[in-house]
């Protein structure tokens, strides 16, 4: 008998038939196993596997200030919440699955509660479909139509926002750039230079991926699943 070896938490979920978060081994594009944290709980009908984790500390360093087209993968072998990424080949291997069809961002995740998640405030989901620029450093910004944001409380769906990478600059959008722009999305009471999900050269206390100095930003890809 031959036993599949998953490349996505969704490809584990269906092979262990399992519905509880926690960490799975998944095999890269080499065949080569290596340990993931998988959410199946945190929003419903979806699969999430975890390709970055990051504190605001790390994630506004220099080292991690990098579009996800840059390879600088971090503590791969030990899966955690503050400095932690997989290399670009994993999530390629991850992306290239026909089951992924989305990406996300989160804020302080925790791996302890049952669904990860309190809520969806300070969340970003966004199909493949809209933007297909996950892994590639683009230089320039880009509109793409989310199904889901919101920050700090204000949210919407289906509307158009910007998004920006580069050699130095995480993917991310700034509010006060979001105001203005493509769907021009308009959170109130936004700060100068404000960034949300990435690079934080600017950033709002108020925005719970920056509320502290060990406060996450987590990125997943995933897509849904069929019981």
């Amino acid at each position: 008998v031959i036993i599949p070896k998953p490349t996505t938490c969704g490809a584990a979920r269906s092979l262990h038939q399992v519905s509880y978060n926690g960490y799975f081994s998944l095999y890269d594009s080499e065949n080569k196993p290596y340990l993931a944290f998988c959410d199946f709980q945190s929003d419903p009908g979806f699969a999430w596997t975890l390709i970055e984790s990051l504190s605001l500390n790390h994630g506004k360093s220099s080292a991690f200030r990098k579009s996800f087209g840059i390879n600088v993968p971090s503590n791969e072998c030990v899966p955690n919440w503050s400095n932690y990424r997989l290399s670009k080949a994993r999530m390629t291997t991850i992306k290239n699955a026909a089951s992924s069809t989305h990406f996300r961002a989160t804020c302080n995740f925790n791996s302890d509660t049952e669904k990860g998640l309190q809520n969806h405030r300070d969340y970003l989901k966004v199909s493949f479909c809209a933007y297909n620029y996950l892994l590639v450093v683009r230089n320039s910004w880009t509109c793409a139509v989310v199904d889901y944001i919101n920050i700090r409380g204000t949210s919407c769906s289906k509307c158009s926002i910007p998004f920006y990478s580069a050699v130095a600059n995480h993917l991310q959008s700034i509010v006060p750039h979001a105001k203005v722009n493509c769907g021009r999305f308009d959170v109130p009471n936004s700060t100068q230079n404000e960034h949300v999900f990435g690079s934080y050269y600017g950033f709002n206390n108020q925005f719970s991926c920056a509320s502290s100095s060990s406060s996450t930003t987590n990125w997943w890809i995933g897509g849904a699943y069929y019981d």
